[in-house]
């Protein structure tokens, strides 16, 4: 008897951990009979104004965000924000200028508390001059950590996010009704796909990217194999794009801008090389095509002693990458938000 007690206590008790961490939702407003409600399907283009508090009370400064808060459009599943965000239209039913709020568990939002990740001491000697707390501190593996104390004979320091751990609550209010039909897509290709790609996550108008490989001959590739300069692929970004609010052609500047120099070296970008990284804008149709070579004419007058490499030919193909790659340097620590002009920092 004593045994199936203790049974049941124990499914109860596994029930209630697995509800505790899905994201729940709270009261939720009133709605018009007159309002329609909308759920989200995987590629709707939403526009919503959302916010995250923690539920401690705890501010959250700026600087640990690496994505936009307020007015915001985007493609929902794609990533960016927070993953709660996407699973929350994607599950919960609202209604135009509805705002509801959601409770979103520490591990599904920043994170718990990983002891391997700090805090963790350093002996002065093997850290930079100066540090002090609550400097950035960039580690050898390519993460961030925060200085959280510093002496003459040791640093702490900490490569948790400072939102680890906590609770957050999730306000978000639906500004228009999910559109799936709204967007535009480009391709590019300029080196490693992890730069390329958070360049375009910051041009406003940019709803949703992913890094993949186009161009070649092997389906599915893998990114082992691309990298073997076997498959005939190049690493490349695809753009889903608002065109009421970005062009093709600004995407197509922001590229000129981001390839620079490389323009003119064949299967290379900065110090890497091979086929992999040769460089081209992939058109999708006439109009992108028109738009590339006009780009390309534009860029080629600058300096007409020197011939531009960079490829403008029609997409053939193109393959998502490994979910680990899909917006690498976000998750690493470098901002995403719109019209940020931090350096991009590419590293592995």
């Amino acid at each position: 008897m004593m045994m199936r007690v203790a049974a049941r206590i124990a499914a109860l008790w596994c029930a209630a951990a697995v509800a505790l961490q899905r994201p729940a939702p709270r009261a939720r407003p009133q709605r018009s009979a007159l309002r329609a409600a909308h759920v989200c399907a995987p590629g709707d283009y939403v526009k919503v104004d959302w916010s995250i508090a923690c539920t401690s009370g705890k501010p959250i400064p700026a600087d640990e965000l690496m994505f936009d808060q307020g007015e915001v459009a985007f493609q929902v599943g794609a990533g960016n924000y927070l993953p709660a965000l996407h699973g929350q239209l994607l599950s919960s039913e609202l209604a135009v200028g509805e705002t509801a709020t959601f409770d979103v568990a520490a591990a599904d939002a920043f994170g718990l508390k990983d002891p391997r990740l700090g805090p963790l001491a350093v002996p002065a000697a093997q850290a930079p001059r100066g540090m002090k707390a609550g400097d950035l501190a960039g580690l050898e593996n390519g993460m961030m950590a925060r200085v959280v104390s510093a002496d003459d004979l040791e640093v702490v320091i900490d490569a948790n996010h400072a939102l680890a751990g906590e609770d957050l609550a999730m306000s978000v209010t639906l500004l228009a009704p999910p559109c799936a039909t709204t967007l535009e897509e480009a391709t590019f290709a300029g080196g490693c796909f992890w730069g390329v790609e958070l360049a375009f996550q910051r041009e406003p108008g940019v709803a949703a990217t992913a890094v993949g490989y186009a161009m070649g001959d092997v389906p599915n590739p893998t990114y082992e194999a691309v990298c073997s300069g076997a498959t005939g692929h190049t690493e490349a970004v695809k753009v889903m794009y608002d065109p009421a609010l970005v062009s093709f052609e600004r995407l197509c500047d922001l590229f000129w801008d981001r390839l620079g120099e490389n323009r003119y070296a064949p299967n290379q970008v900065g110090n890497d090389r091979g086929t992999q990284y040769r460089h081209g804008i992939y058109y999708r149709d006439a109009a992108q095509r028109d738009v590339a070579l006009k780009t390309f004419d534009v860029e080629s007058a600058r300096f007409p002693e020197r011939k531009i490499v960079t490829e403008v030919l029609p997409l053939t193909i193109f393959y998502d990458a490994e979910d680990y790659h899909m917006q690498y340097l976000q998750k690493k620590g470098q901002s995403a938000k719109k019209n940020d002009e931090a350096t991009i920092r590419c590293y592995g």
